[in-house]
């Protein structure tokens, strides 16, 4: 006779849940695996490692802004718009103001935020049919207020005699550059990490994501609550373009091209269901990383760029159909 015992599986669901709360760092350490087996010295340099550093902040920022919303069941594909919005409004205000009117461009983000909030929780709109509909008008405005052209930042103010718009604004160039903006980066992830975890706010969020109706019986008015939730994403994503801005050193009208798809892949690969419910910040700053370490080493692999985001989306899809509890998921539409 066989062994009863021997049939058990030994993936119990107990042990199938850890393995899920545990893939993107799993994930996050064979990628750097892999990539330093291809690349050797050139991929675990200081200088290559400064510049990832360098690039996971804005992408950090902007996938804590989807974090929020994602948390509450809705998504903002307007995000990329809004930080070119932010950006140039933030190098508008500089021009107008001074340094002080840096702060325009964070306000702008929130104002975004909380357009997109008023639409979807007055008017009913689906969040993904809303915010594609901000998504474009947004961008148009950007290219109209522009007129096309950019705001440099600059460490001199630049001579008469020409048509280029300038901020003499070292301050903020030093802030782009390692370690001023790992810094700064280090020190928004713990805030955010308290928002999120350790308020009631925060528990709002992910109960709005669970069960809406719930907080609606506790005599919590969800439709106030949502727009105060996009429009302190809309703040978050405003304080990504200005940290954007001081790292690229010019506010374009082209700034943020697809890069709400980015901050989308970033919190699935940290573990966040599309659905709501549930996320985790330190998660989330796992799946910036691995989305920056992947295509960083690609690049340093010679990997042709059409090829990179082939890869990228093979990534998404392994990691999101590993960390899904299908037990929880009764209709995928």
């Amino acid at each position: 006779m066989t062994d009863t015992s021997a049939a058990l599986p030994l993936l119990t669901p107990k042990r199938a849940e850890l393995l899920r709360d545990y893939v993107p760092f799993i994930a996050i350490a064979l990628v750097i695996l892999l990539f330093w087996a291809i690349s050797g010295d050139r991929f675990m340099s200081m200088r290559n490692w400064t510049f990832i550093a360098q690039q996971t902040p804005v992408l950090m920022l902007l996938a804590f802004a989807q974090l929020m919303i994602v948390t509450t069941g809705s998504i903002d594909i307007s995000i990329g718009s809004s930080l070119a919005f932010s950006s140039f409004l933030g190098a508008l205000g500089m021009l107008w103001f001074g340094d002080a009117g840096l702060i325009v461009g964070i306000f702008a983000g929130g104002l975004v935020g909380m357009t997109n909030g008023l639409i979807i929780s007055l008017l009913k709109i689906p969040s993904f049919v809303t915010t594609l509909a901000v998504l474009i008008i947004v961008r148009a405005v950007v290219i109209i207020v522009s007129d096309g052209t950019a705001i440099y930042i600059t460490d001199d103010s630049v001579s008469g005699g020409t048509n280029i718009s300038s901020v003499a604004a070292p301050w903020l160039l030093s802030m782009g550059k390692f370690p001023a903006i790992f810094i700064l980066a280090a020190i928004v992830a713990l805030f955010m990490w308290a928002f999120y975890e350790k308020t009631v706010f925060g528990q709002q969020l992910r109960a709005v994501g669970g069960n809406e109706k719930v907080l609606r019986l506790v005599g919590i008015n969800v439709t106030t609550f949502k727009i105060k939730v996009f429009a302190a994403a809309g703040l978050m994503v405003g304080l990504a373009a200005c940290v954007n801005l001081a790292r690229a050193g010019a506010a374009t009208p082209q700034a943020g091209l697809m890069i709400e798809l980015d901050a989308i892949a970033a919190v699935a690969l940290g573990g966040t269901p599309l659905t709501g419910g549930y996320g985790s910040v330190v998660k989330t700053i796992i799946g910036a990383l691995t989305l920056t370490i992947v295509r960083n080493g690609l690049t340093i692999a010679g990997v042709p760029p059409s090829w990179s985001q082939v890869a990228l989306g093979v990534l998404l899809i392994a990691a999101i159909a590993i960390s899904l509890n299908r037990s929880k998921v009764d209709v995928v539409k």
